[in-house]
């Protein structure tokens, strides 16, 4: 039987949670790890910040953005904030280096920190109430892309999760630093609904991280036109015809609704090691194990054998990719520069790495299966020589996943080897400073200029 939506309340119930949450009421492991998710996409922003589809982006809308109010991240020059959230969220996720959600693998922190940092440089705003206002905007993600897609919610794999629910967040990330009130909110959410978008056709594309930075300028947007009187249904999510019922076949109200104030969903929240698809990382962390437990060589390889999960196998089962952005999403370009070069950066993405012959021959010798038995985070791998040895790693979680999460020290190298690639190590130590300090600052902005 199909559940009432048009019951639930979800908007309102929503809208009244985040306004009513002040800095204080949230737990300090909900606090330091909004920090630690500030911190990692700040660096993801400033190392992509001036990547080739950021200039693609900037050199087609910046002629027709408005005035010069809020920063572009890591590029020294201004626009106008709808602007600067679409540009800087776009810089976050062109690596693929972004945070994920353990469970509705979905990518939070990119529009919610753009558009609220956007509204932070307008007015000045406390680094408690912004990060208060990020995490309840992580929050809102989580949970929407949950109600949408995780089991026993029905939905189809074909939504891009981060297009279709970080406007949402972004919104009430927006609309919560502006002040607007219950029906204000409302009206925010629906709007950023209304808007929605965003598939997994596009993956391999530099349209994949087109689509979460739409999601952050359309739910900064959403919260301007809200704030000026816009109208919008006031029930968005759980209306008739309303968000929910459009982006799954049977939505699960209670990720959604349930246990507001005493479960997080941005504790759930993972970091990226390595800059492609989550769901390759415990592949790579078996081929580089392999790699370096047996000073393995890999012209002595004769073969490589993957068992790898029924979601690795569905989005990054693609050989031969043919530039940096099918990279992405290629398990087999990752285990070749594995065994190949013995990295995984975003040096190893890039289109000469894709077209290497030697990379390209080398994935002849690879193969891969699903096995339904090998979780999201977990992966096997068998690999054969030609003198007839074989080596075999497994890995039950990988390095970044909920249940062995990259440690504070490892988030910080993450940021200060993005951060030298845009702003250089010295400005790339201070702004670290800021960010661990952010719960004191009194005014983001400082943070936001000093990261132009």
């Amino acid at each position: 039987m199909a559940t009432d939506l048009t019951t639930s309340d979800a908007t309102g119930r929503l809208a009244r949670y985040v306004l009513g949450t002040k800095p204080k009421d949230l737990p300090p492991e909900v606090r330091v790890e909004a920090r630690r998710a500030f911190l990692n996409i700040l660096g993801c922003m400033l190392g992509g910040a001036r990547h080739e589809t950021v200039d693609a982006a900037e050199a087609a809308l910046g002629p027709f953005s408005g005035p010069p109010k809020a920063t572009l991240i890591g590029r020294g020059s201004k626009a106008d904030p709808l602007h600067a959230a679409l540009i800087n969220c776009l810089a976050s996720s062109v690596h693929s280096f972004d945070d994920t959600h353990a469970l509705a693998i979905v990518h939070p922190s990119g529009p919610v920190a753009a558009a609220a940092l956007a509204v932070a440089e307008q007015n000045p705003i406390s680094g408690a109430n912004f990060l208060a206002a990020f995490a309840l905007g992580v929050e809102t993600v989580c949970r929407v892309s949950m109600a949408l897609s995780v089991a026993p919610a029905r939905s189809t794999i074909a939504w891009s999760q981060t297009g279709i629910a970080g406007g949402v967040g972004a919104a009430v990330a927006a609309a919560k630093l502006m002040g607007l009130n219950e029906d204000g909110m409302r009206r925010a959410i629906g709007i950023a609904a209304s808007q929605a978008a965003g598939m997994r056709v596009m993956h391999g594309t530099m349209t994949t991280a087109l689509m979460p930075a739409q999601a952050a300028r359309t739910g900064l947007q959403s919260a301007l036109l809200a704030a000026n009187g816009v109208t919008a249904s006031l029930v968005g999510l759980e209306g008739r015809y309303g968000y929910l019922s459009v982006f799954a076949d049977e939505p699960h109200l209670a990720y959604l609704l349930d246990d507001f104030g005493d479960r997080f969903e941005v504790l759930r929240n993972t970091y990226k090691p390595y800059p492609c698809g989550i769901v390759i990382h415990p592949i790579l962390d078996a081929c580089l194990q392999l790699k370096r437990d047996h000073s393995l060589d890999f012209h002595d390889i004769d073969r490589v054998a993957v068992k790898a999960s029924p979601s690795a196998m569905a989005l990054s089962d693609r050989r031969n990719a043919l530039d940096e952005f099918q990279t992405h999403v290629s398990l087999y370009h990752w285990v070749a520069v594995a065994f190949i070069r013995g990295t995984a950066r975003t040096a190893d993405m890039l289109t000469a790495v894709a077209l290497d012959p030697v990379i390209v021959a080398f994935q002849d010798r690879i193969t891969a299966v699903r096995d339904d038995s090998i979780t999201p985070d977990a992966a096997e791998v068998l690999v054969t020589l030609r003198d007839g040895r074989k080596f075999t790693a497994r890995i039950d979680h990988c390095i970044g996943s909920e249940l062995q999460p990259m440690t504070d020290e490892q988030l910080e190298e993450k940021f200060l080897d993005l951060a030298e690639t845009s702003i250089g190590v010295d400005r790339g130590r201070k702004l670290l400073a800021e960010c661990r300090a952010i719960e004191t600052a009194s005014d983001v902005g400082v943070i936001v200029r000093d990261a132009a």
